[in-house]
């Protein structure tokens, strides 16, 4: 006869993946939506599923990703976007559970996890010089609305710590990293923190999506015709800085090898960006443009951070030892971009 094996206490799970059958079950479970299909969307940060109902109408579920940064900041995201969807601003809606809760806590062997359900959110990623603008419209309508918001806090605030500051601490724990690259890395994250730090008083400070690369919105037709921009993965978002949350589509966009200037292409769809981001409402000062150079760098260091902060289940090839050597090149050439104020 067969003994079946004991559990091995050494056999501990980084990230475990959850079969869209089990998702299918919670959501039917918790929200009380009878699922017809389910299946996964990938794996990044989180882990998203697609859900359709019986009735055909479609929704997302994100089962939130333990991040070494802390907690889960889901009570502050639902209420922000609650509050912004209030005010008329397009932004993606999310689905409370049956008892009322803003998400549900999940025991997974790598401890608890916060599945969030959203509504989908029709159309495409913006492409065209108008869409981008559209884009940049429905961005300033976030912040101006965003100003009255009065629910539960963020629990991070988009500051140089947390771009960066961060950043250093995994660096450190890399298991490949040279120790003159990693201080390399310390000398240029001390010198941003206190470029930051001489000019913040100047800066413009908003309630930021944090994630703004171009891939976290669609761009869709109404129900009357008309064109209408709408962001989602809020998940990031926080109290931060202008400069930043319009720098993170530019940062998307630019070239990582040489030679590293905007073309004149990126530098017309940057222009329309900024153009729509006016016409949504949203006033931009020299100093916040004056600013982006910096903050492409800092947007870098906190992308950077993410994933090595993620080896455990990502793995080092992601953020390789020879990648995160050549990086410090990359943000040198951003810090020379002298980009038009447009």
């Amino acid at each position: 006869m067969r003994s079946s094996p004991s559990h091995d206490l050494n056999l501990v799970a980084s990230h475990t993946t959850a079969a869209a059958s089990a998702v299918s079950d919670w959501v039917a479970r918790h929200y009380g939506l009878p699922v017809q299909q389910c299946y996964l969307i990938r794996r990044n940060l989180n882990d998203n599923y697609a859900v359709r109902a019986t009735d055909g109408s479609r929704y997302v579920a994100r089962l939130c990703a333990i991040r070494p940064r802390g907690a889960f900041n889901v009570d502050f995201e639902v209420a922000l976007l609650a509050h912004l969807h209030a005010q008329g601003v397009g932004v993606v809606t999310p689905v409370l559970a049956v008892n009322g809760a803003t998400n549900i806590t999940l025991p997974f062997p790598e401890g608890p996890r916060a599945l969030v359900l959203f509504r989908h959110c029709d159309g495409a990623v913006p492409d065209t010089p108008e869409e981008l603008h559209l884009t940049g419209a429905t961005l300033a309508q976030i912040h101006r609305a965003a100003q009255s918001y009065a629910g539960p806090a963020s629990c991070y605030v988009l500051d140089g710590h947390h771009l960066a500051g961060r950043t250093l601490g995994y660096l450190a724990a890399h298991p490949e990293l040279d120790p003159a690259v990693l201080d390399a890395y310390r000398q240029l994250i001390e010198r941003l923190l206190s470029e930051l730090a001489n000019v913040e008083g100047t800066l413009t400070r908003v309630m930021c999506h944090g994630d703004t690369h171009g891939f976290n919105n669609h761009v869709y037709t109404d129900a009357e015709g008309v064109r209408r921009a709408a962001f989602f993965d809020f998940d990031d978002a926080g109290p931060g800085f202008l400069a930043y949350d319009l720098c993170v589509w530019l940062w998307s966009n630019l070239p990582r090898k040489a030679p590293m200037e905007p073309d004149d292409a990126l530098l017309q769809r940057w222009h329309q960006y900024l153009a729509g981001y006016r016409a949504g409402g949203g006033h931009v000062t020299d100093a916040d443009l004056a600013a982006v150079p910096m903050f492409l760098q800092l947007r870098h260091l906190w992308n950077m951070g993410e994933g090595v902060a993620r080896i455990h289940h990502w793995g080092a090839n992601l953020m390789s030892a020879d990648w995160l050597k050549k990086q410090p090149d990359v943000m040198a050439a951003w810090a020379r971009l002298e980009l038009p104020r447009g």
